[in-house]
């Protein structure tokens, strides 16, 4: 900024309400300059009012100077005026930039599929200026054949979901969904943006979830020469939002990410140079949080169901063991113990046994792989506890049992993942029972990092504080990593939390919630998807 260095003359000094015509143009000629700096043109604007630099910005604002002028553009006005079909049940929604050109091939399979599974699809209109003082003459334009499906308004697609089709996201931001969480209300929402983002809001209770959801792009990536736009390329995704409405509240939502041929899977669909097929079988399935003595029945039958219709090679499970018999947050807490041994769930021996019969449930998959979580270790530390001041004593010999095993490991040097892990490996040798640091490489995904651990024995997190071990999709070598524990689905790229398949936990009571029912599934082309169970039974309205 241009700074002061004598006083200014007072006889000269221009004042707003006396301007001409003349010094407004003079002043706009300065302002909208491309040809100097912006401290160059504080000082030339300065001089020519004999004013302070920040007198004469606050005229320019007063001009509208400081608004970049933009072209009305017809298209995008044509946009705001389109209804949607309200007979359709079903919604393809993906995001067009202006100016740019669109994956055509995407769009050729967008529409095969459409009629296949008879769906409306929807675009929201993205704009982007490469220059804060770009104006070109022509205005926003899109490409013509997206021109029938360019919606720029919020729609209410369900009573619980808004299409937010008014609302631009600058493309090159790193995190799209950054405070938009209030723009619709209650309501779950869709947005425009080049990026596959999703985030499970926390809802007060007896709400219906809130997911804020990005649609991926149609656009080719098309992004200025700079740091911005570097990062935009990067992390440029084709893809859609596919929307399911079951009825006027309850809706199933999934993101679609795309090949730059223009092939993809969604769910039991798989579309393959310009024809239709049915998935049979997927590369994995990562299920939600299980709590084995806490789970959901039904969430678990709708999960196996899953399973019967699209045969997972790899299962992954994690958090198999709840620990609620030897939960060390309780153990100090008399009238929890209390509850415990009223509802017989105080038994540590019976609560192992419980997660061994269900996971006997999955010996007919191929690779099952049970990672390391944070209840296993409740039981490790369980066991580093004095035996004799047990809350009960009918743990006694269990305990004695379980320490045996590790002392003998650690005296035989024998490899010891820890107990949950051993007691698995036991009974299923098959099992893949991991222990930290040990890879499990699924695709381009990691499987193995359940998620309460962060970098450096810090505290862990969601999708979001994994994203930074996983990369973009621009011809790099891709990496990506499933995580689980938060019980609250989300993803940034190539970053993925699942969510949980519990029954109402304690310990939540009296608190909003944005845990989901949701596993993840890989398919064989090694793109992923969150597939949501709404009231423990219902995740599409497909056949």
């Amino acid at each position: 900024m241009a700074k002061k260095t004598k006083e200014l003359d007072q006889t000269t000094k221009k004042k707003f309400k006396d301007l001409t015509e003349e010094d407004i143009d003079k002043l706009s000629k300065i302002y909208l300059s491309k040809e100097i700096s912006w401290d160059k043109k504080e000082e030339e604007l300065s001089k020519f009012a004999n004013r302070s630099a920040r007198t004469v910005r606050g005229w320019c604002e007063k001009l509208n100077l400081t608004k970049p002028s933009e072209v009305k553009s017809l298209q995008y006005e044509e946009a705001k005026n389109h209804k949607i079909d309200e007979t359709k049940k079903r919604f393809l929604i993906t995001w067009a930039q202006s100016n740019t050109d669109i994956n055509e091939k995407m769009l050729d399979s967008m529409e095969l599929y459409a009629k296949e599974i008879n769906a409306e699809i929807l675009i929201i209109p993205g704009k982007y200026n490469f220059s804060l003082f770009e104006n070109k003459e022509e205005g926003h334009t899109w490409p013509k054949r997206t021109i029938k499906y360019l919606n720029a308004n919020r729609l209410d697609l369900t009573s619980t979901l808004t299409y937010m089709g008014d609302v631009k996201i600058l493309p090159t931001g790193k995190w799209p969904l950054s405070g938009l969480e209030s723009l619709s209300g209650m309501n779950s929402a869709v947005f425009g943006s080049p990026k596959l983002h999703q985030e499970s809001k926390a809802v007060l209770f007896g709400d219906p979830s809130k997911v804020m959801i990005t649609t991926g792009s149609l656009s080719k990536n098309n992004y200025s020469d700079s740091k911005s736009g570097k990062h935009g390329e990067h992390y440029h995704q084709y893809g859609f939002v596919i929307l399911e409405v079951q009825d006027d509240k309850i809706f199933h939502i999934r993101q679609v990410e795309v090949e730059k041929n223009g092939d993809f899977d969604d769910l039991f669909y798989h579309i393959e140079n310009g024809v239709i097929s049915k998935n049979t079988e997927i590369e994995a399935i990562v299920l939600g949080d299980v709590h084995f003595s806490s789970v959901d029945p039904l969430a678990l039958k709708t999960t196996f169901d899953l399973m019967k219709k699209l045969k997972p090679k790899h299962v992954i499970i994690e958090d198999v063991f709840d620990g609620s018999s030897c939960n060390p947050h309780n153990l100090d807490d008399p009238f929890y113990q209390a509850k415990l041994e009223y509802e017989g769930k105080n038994d540590l021996r019976a609560e192992l046994d419980e997660m061994l019969e269900l996971l006997g449930k999955f010996e007919k998959f191929e690779n099952v792989v049970i990672v390391k979580s944070n209840h296993d270790i409740f039981l490790e530390r369980f066991l580093k506890r004095d035996w004799r001041k047990m809350p009960t004593m009918k743990n006694s010999l269990e305990y004695m049992l379980l320490s045996a095993k590790i002392l003998e490991a650690y005296k035989t040097g024998k490899e010891f993942r820890g107990v949950i892990p051993h007691i698995i490996k036991e009974k299923f040798p098959k099992y893949h029972a991991l222990g930290y640091n040990e890879p499990y490489l699924v695709k381009h995904f990691m499987m193995n990092y359940h998620g309460e651990k962060g970098s450096n024995g810090s505290r862990g997190g969601g999708a979001k504080n994994w994203s930074k071990f996983t990369s973009g999709t621009d011809g790099h070598k891709e990496r990506g990593i499933f995580t689980a524990h938060t019980h609250t689905p989300g993803r940034y790229g190539n970053s993925i939390c699942v969510g949980h398949l519990l029954l109402p936990q304690d310990y939540t009571a009296g608190s909003p919630s944005s845990w989901i029912q949701s596993n993840g599934i890989i398919h064989k082309s090694g793109k992923a998807q969150q597939i949501h169970i709404i009231d423990s039974k219902y995740y599409t309205t497909f056949k």
